[in-house]
């Protein structure tokens, strides 16, 4: 039942970080950016979440594949945009990732600097 709940708060969460790297204030046409973004950070961390439940004594291949499977999808997507839309994509993916692991504090702080980054 607590992985569960671990589960369902880790997804909640990368849903406010995913749409939070996107979202620029008094802007209202880049809501698409917004939601693909969140849904990019949410399939991550329910990916790496999921797998990391079912990791067996500390092996971590299913994790390496994982890991490999979200890298893999993202940039099959994403390979004919421009340079900034898919450095966002990989960078919400990895952000996902990291708080898929339950890496919570750190994914804040990658997030910060990425959305500082991106729009200063």
């Amino acid at each position: 039942m607590l992985g569960f709940i671990s589960f369902g708060l880790k997804i909640i969460f990368s849903s406010i970080i995913g749409g939070a790297l996107n979202y620029i204030p008094d802007k209202s046409e880049n809501n698409q950016n917004i939601i693909e973004t969140c849904l990019i950070c949410i399939f991550s961390a329910s990916v790496i979440g999921f797998v990391h439940q079912y990791t067996y004594k500390q092996e971590y291949f299913t994790m390496g594949f994982g890991i490999l499977a979200v890298v893999i999808v993202v940039n099959s997507i994403s390979k004919n945009w421009e340079f900034g839309k898919r450095m966002m994509w990989l960078f919400s993916a990895v952000i996902g990732m990291i708080i898929g692991g339950g890496f919570l504090i750190q994914a804040c702080l990658l997030a910060g600097l990425v959305y500082l980054i991106s729009h200063n």
